[in-house]
């Protein structure tokens, strides 16, 4: 076979091309050498990735909760001068329909019948409710009842991925961030008793759901030398946990009297560890490890459209003198024939604030959440 001499130069010109490249390489500084403008000092890469370890376990959460009584933050959903004002308006709608301060309600719905008893809206509603509920009760109005709590679910768990870093060539000092876990799905349940000392209406009820993703970082002295079979380890951990995705469940909506939106701080949260790593071989170990951290959850919850009817779970959580005579002034008063008193005041105050509902309204919820963290893994050292 012959070459044109086109040919032969084209391939001169590849092999000077491929000989000058590798004379290029050979004058890179090796894994030993620094390059004169580097931040790394010399063979940075290789101590760094001696002492990284990646870890896959699973991690277990069980949570002990304290918690306070809800408040409300926007005052009372009915308070005593809300109760008077419908009163008001009822009397004018029943004695006298073509007022124009009734005018658009459906006075003959207001038109209370008594059976017989004697019983008026006067007599009923503001001698009964206002005097002997809220005033011998000592309270200004209706709004969240006391005794109203909850609590976090009490074993949640997921799979965990950790990265490590030992902090002194003789491995004594370590600090293992969490890197990769999925969200944690949280089931809130109600709590707390009644004035009565019985269980609220929402207690035992899954009354919220909220997503929680706790990164964590430990930092730990490890005792035994490095290459031991055993080497246990005391630290500190500390969590920065994050809520998000919170729902209110019907249970709660109902109690509370509508649509509620749900939503969490964020916090911040330390505590002790204690683990116990075991050597398989040099590249590959198995570690367990127990902490407890603290953490303090606050939430709000947001309420709209608020409407409280006969019947309604939060009646009887309320104070026994109050609730007694909300629930035995329904069996008596009656709106048109049909409707109880308590459902009749709800759409009166309405009426007077010039709204379809009662508003909306803000309630505060706090927790104390103390968390024992369990984590099994396997660890690779690289």
């Amino acid at each position: 076979m012959y070459f044109s001499y086109d040919r032969v130069a084209g391939v001169r010109r590849i092999a000077a091309l491929l000989l000058a490249t590798a004379g290029a390489c050979a004058a890179l500084p090796t894994a030993a050498q620094q390059l004169p403008n580097s931040i790394f000092p010399a063979g940075w890469d290789s101590k760094v990735r001696d002492r990284l370890f990646m870890r896959i376990g699973y991690t277990s959460v069980i949570t002990k909760t304290k918690s306070e009584d809800a408040r409300d933050l926007s005052g009372f959903v009915l308070s005593r001068s809300d109760i008077s004002s419908a009163i008001d308006t009822a009397t004018i709608c029943t004695t006298n329909p073509s007022d124009p301060r009734v005018a658009g309600l459906n006075c003959a719905r207001y038109d209370a019948q008594d059976g017989g008893t004697g019983i008026t809206w006067d007599l009923f509603v503001r001698d009964r409710i206002l005097r002997d509920g809220l005033d011998a009760e000592g309270v200004a109005g209706i709004g969240t009842p006391p005794g109203i709590r909850a609590r976090a679910q009490k074993n949640i768990g997921t799979p965990t991925v950790s990265m490590g870093y030992w902090l002194d060539q003789e491995r004594k000092w370590l600090l293992e961030g969490f890197v990769l876990a999925a969200p944690l799905k949280v089931n809130i349940t109600g709590d707390g008793t009644n004035p009565s000392g019985q269980p609220n209406g929402i207690n035992g009820k899954v009354i919220a759901t909220t997503k929680l993703l706790p990164p964590l970082v430990i930092g730990s002295y490890n005792f035994g030398e490095a290459n031991a079979m055993f080497r246990p380890y005391v630290g500190v951990g500390a969590m920065y946990a994050v809520f998000f995705g919170a729902k209110a469940t019907p249970e709660l909506e109902r109690y509370v009297g509508g649509p509620t939106t749900i939503t969490t701080k964020n916090t911040f949260g330390f505590g002790p560890f204690l683990g116990l790593k075991t050597a398989i071989n040099e590249d590959w170990h198995i570690n367990v490890s127990v902490g407890r951290i603290g953490l303090r959850a606050e939430s709000r919850l947001v309420t709209s459209n608020t409407q409280i009817r006969s019947g309604d779970p939060v009646i009887a959580d309320l104070s026994p003198g109050l609730s007694t005579a909300i629930t035995e002034g329904d069996g008596i008063l009656i709106g048109d024939g049909t409707v109880p008193a308590s459902t009749l005041v709800n759409e009166l105050v309405a009426f007077n604030k010039g709204q379809t509902s009662l508003g909306t309204f803000v309630r505060e919820q706090k927790m104390k959440l103390t968390n024992t963290i369990i984590t099994v893994s396997v660890g690779m050292d690289f």
